[in-house]
């Protein structure tokens, strides 16, 4: 379990990059950081991950303090990172980070990641051959990490630190450069782990629709605040209302004033109506145009969560603005 109380972290002219966030995740969950540049994701996890000192307030990982002694045994942290590439050795005083030795081949780095973890030999050369098929990493085995490309050595990170299976994996942007090929890889690795192994996954990507696809909650944050904190369900159930309907006419123009809609444009032969569902449903408004005018063809479109989560930040900047 991760716990977050009262965090914050500042930095010079007076950033308040985390600003007294509090959460907790459970033991197997797996949770998608969602933010705009700036918004303090990355502060966040290098503060979870011990990478950072908080200003004021504490986290816990499995009960222990990331920055202090260990008492829990085993490696119960992986980081992995697209901003830098990395992964988290953990010798008991805080997380560690150490990049892949560029000047070793995938192998090596994985030989020595099996050293570092005391992983038996019969589970080493298994859980590398998993790896290896499923990431698509025998045709660069052989390569010095420096060879690679960035999708290619972003396969390998993620590799390695599966290798160990480490109880709590943190991953902050791991799609840079990665193809579609290997993201959908890369997403069923992690959905294995957390259903097999019941590992907790802190997910952070600009792509909304593979946090969607691998996380069970998500945590909202902008400029350091939490905004919003739940399952994508609630997302839709609380935020997903509004819907657009277009329709192509095929002669007059229909009068929609007397509708409790929130607004309706028109291009040559096409309408489009914004309205709130939970107000007048699709059914209503499609028989009310039906009974003003002939309709070629209709499509009725619900917001994608990535225009939801667009239109919460929106509605939290105004209220900033606002206040």
């Amino acid at each position: 379990m991760v716990i977050a109380k009262n965090l914050s972290k500042t930095f010079q002219n007076n950033i308040k990059a985390v600003n007294n966030l509090s959460f907790h995740i459970a033991k197997g969950e797996t949770v998608g950081l969602i933010g705009t540049n700036g918004a303090g994701k990355t502060t966040l996890i290098k503060l979870i991950s011990g990478l950072l000192k908080p200003d004021s307030g504490f986290v816990r990982i499995f009960e222990d303090d990331p920055l202090g002694r260990r008492t829990k045994k085993g490696p119960f942290m992986g980081l992995i990172t697209g901003q830098r590439t990395s992964g988290s050795y953990d010798y008991g005083k805080g997380a560690n980070t150490a990049a892949l030795q560029d000047e070793l081949t995938v192998e090596l780095n994985m030989e020595l990641t099996k050293t570092i973890y005391k992983i038996p030999e019969e589970k080493y050369r298994k859980r590398l051959g998993e790896l290896s098929d499923s990431l698509d990493l025998k045709s660069f085995l052989k390569y010095r990490v420096d060879q690679l490309s960035l999708g290619q050595r972003m396969r390998a990170e993620i590799a390695v630190v599966l290798l160990y299976e480490p109880e709590l994996l943190i991953l902050d942007e791991p799609f840079i450069g990665v193809d579609l090929i290997a993201k959908e890889a890369i997403r069923q690795n992690l959905q294995k782990l957390s259903k097999d192994k019941n590992t907790t996954i802190i997910l952070t990507t600009h792509n909304v629709e593979e946090i969607e696809k691998i996380c069970e909650r998500v945590i909202f944050i902008d400029k350091g605040n939490m905004i919003f904190n739940g399952s994508f369900d609630r997302i839709k159930y609380t935020h997903a209302s509004i819907n657009s309907l277009n329709a192509e006419l095929t002669d007059k123009i229909p009068d929609m004033q007397d509708l409790p809609i929130i607004r309706y444009a028109i291009e040559n032969n096409r309408i489009t109506v914004w309205y709130d569902s939970a107000v007048i449903n699709t059914r209503d408004i499609t028989a009310y145009l039906l009974s003003q005018c002939e309709i070629k063809d209709l499509l009725v479109r619900k917001p994608t969560v990535e225009e939801i989560i667009r239109k919460i930040y929106e509605e939290d900047t105004n209220e900033q603005n606002y206040n």
